[in-house]
């Protein structure tokens, strides 16, 4: 919907384009340290914050609003709308739920000191020291799926800036 509503200026698609990117860094950075079902992960940006794939997501969303300008900014309150108080709060149950279920208290600390979207600035005080990995990224999170979307969206505003349908 915002590629169809998208009227995009040089300066909307430079700071929607900003912020596409940081979005998308951090689901990168989340995506090669997510290790699901298997344990409590804490490594990477999952030390500081809970959910950080939903981080992305929100900034993307912000974005692609943002890079699209003129009538795609509509689309921006109701996004945020559906964001806020359905997409987070059924996320929210669904997830707590799971995870209090799988790992217990283990889970249940962890999350009483790791905020859902806003960043602590000190770790968590038993995140797990691992580095990024590609295979976890691609293999286990197949997240390249979501990256190309990201990309096609991305160059479909970039296009209707340059006057191509």
């Amino acid at each position: 919907m915002v590629v169809i509503l998208a009227s995009p200026t040089p300066a909307s698609l430079i700071a929607g384009g900003t912020l596409v990117c940081i979005g998308e860094a951090i689901r990168i950075w989340a995506a090669g340290h997510l290790v699901r079902n298997q344990e409590v992960t804490t490594s990477g940006p999952y030390a500081y914050l809970r959910d950080p794939l939903y981080l992305g997501r929100f900034f993307l969303l912000i974005g692609f609003c943002i890079m699209g300008w003129g009538y795609s900014l509509i689309i921006l309150p109701v996004g945020l709308g559906i964001f806020a108080f359905s997409y987070m709060p059924r996320k929210y149950r669904k997830e707590m739920t799971r995870l209090e279920t799988l790992f217990g208290e283990e889970y249940s600390e962890y999350a009483a000191y790791c905020r859902s979207l806003l960043p602590r600035f000190t770790p968590f005080q038993h995140a797990r020291k691992r580095n990024w990995s590609f295979d976890v990224f691609w293999s286990e999170n197949r997240e390249q799926y979501f990256l190309l979307v990201v990309i096609f969206i991305f160059f479909a505003i970039f296009l209707k800036l340059m006057g191509l349908p």
